[in-house]
């Protein structure tokens, strides 16, 4: 069944990364009425709505990053490593900038932790930029540049040298390896690196998510062809799918009913290694799941997935300023969540379809202007001597 369609266009893909970036909607409004701290909190928090958090976070940007290894070594069929260097740099890289430039400094600006609250926002603005930018949820854009450039330099090494590399990793990935290697690979960075780095999103100190993400987006460039590798997670899905749900119970019970600074050293450790096992378990059974249940192009995912990038910049933003103003009317509680959540999914598919009726009118007009330029430089013809 894998095989079959193994070699055209990956629309589980195409639906996982729209369910992972949906789901990081969920995520992000769900931090408004959870107890963690965040731009804009309810005052009314509760641990039930961390539980969003514990089953979602764990393996949805490990996912992503992994998706986008996949993503990236198909393209090696139709171009070079230079030519995929320089297409993601402009895919990455403007909305990187803009993102930060422009669509941050809001959620700063609506948030009670505003440095500045007498400004007006344009002087609240270059104050912001003078002062320090802040990457925000832009750190995925970021990160995801320089793994690409990383790879490009590693790839050709890695292909001349071990050029089966790629097929011994899917021949290891087997029966239990396919679980106790990972896992244990993971389990060794949480327990280690973790406690020492933390996860900081600050692309200059941040160790620790660099070893996972990164080992993820390698991963995923490695095994993105490897056929035996798909039909192994999809011969070992249901074994996937119990160990990711008994582990996703454990640290559920657990956030409910231990809080973390009641927790002792061991129980720490522990919960580390399940949140390992969670995290690698659940990447299994979605991607498992995912290339048996969407085989064929999907209209409505096809449209979503050309305007993902769309949604992941704006999202944030637009969840901070909707709460700040569902604050101002004295609506901020557990009401109003999945009001947020579905505001939140409209106006970003409302600037989504605004930003491409812009480019179908916009690219053919620079072009028509490029390609008049052009025809204005041509030589005048010479006259018969």
């Amino acid at each position: 069944m894998v095989g079959d369609r193994f070699d055209g266009r990956r629309h589980d893909l195409d639906a996982l990364r729209v369910f992972c970036f949906g789901t990081l909607i969920i995520y992000h409004s769900s931090l408004v009425y959870g107890t963690k701290t965040w731009w804009i909190n309810t005052s009314g928090a509760t641990k039930l709505i961390d539980l969003i958090t514990v089953g979602s976070h764990p393996w949805r940007m490990s996912l992503l990053f992994f998706i986008s290894g996949v993503v990236t070594a198909s393209l090696l069929k139709k171009r070079s490593v230079a030519e995929i260097r320089k297409t993601r740099t402009r895919q990455l890289l403007l909305p990187f900038v803009f993102g930060v430039l422009v669509v941050v400094p809001p959620q700063v600006y609506f948030s009670p932790y505003n440095f500045a609250p007498d400004l007006s926002y344009w002087e609240f603005w270059k104050t912001y930029v003078v002062s320090g930018l802040r990457l925000e949820h832009m750190w995925f854009l970021a990160y995801l540049w320089i793994y690409v450039i990383a790879w490009s330099i590693a790839q050709p090494q890695l292909a001349r040298r071990w050029p089966g590399l790629s097929a011994s990793l899917a021949a290891w990935l087997r029966g239990r390896v396919l679980f106790v290697a990972p896992i244990a690979f993971l389990s060794i960075l949480r327990l280690c690196l973790y406690p020492i780095f933390r996860e900081t999103l600050v692309i200059s100190s941040d160790l620790y998510s660099h070893a996972v993400y990164f080992s993820m987006f390698m991963l995923g460039t490695l095994l993105a062809n490897e056929q035996s590798f798909w039909q192994e997670i999809d011969r070992r899905r249901w074994i996937s799918l119990g160990v990711a749900t008994l582990s996703l119970a454990v640290l559920a019970a657990l956030s409910v009913f231990i809080p973390r600074d009641a927790r002792p050293e061991a129980l720490v450790f522990a919960v580390r290694i399940i949140r390992s096992v969670f995290q690698w378990s659940a990447v299994l059974v979605l991607l498992a799941f995912a290339s048996r249940l969407v085989s064929r192009p999907n209209r409505i995912i096809m449209h979503l997935n050309k305007s993902i990038m769309t949604y992941y910049i704006a999202h944030q933003t637009v969840i901070v300023i909707a709460a700040y103003y569902i604050a101002k009317a004295g609506l901020l509680d557990i009401r109003s969540f999945i009001p947020l959540v579905v505001i939140t999914a409209l106006v970003c598919a409302l600037i989504a379809e605004m930003k491409s009726l812009a480019t179908a009118r916009l690219v053919p007009f620079l072009a028509g202007i490029v390609a008049m330029r052009k025809g204005l430089r041509k030589p005048l013809p010479q006259e018969p001597a």
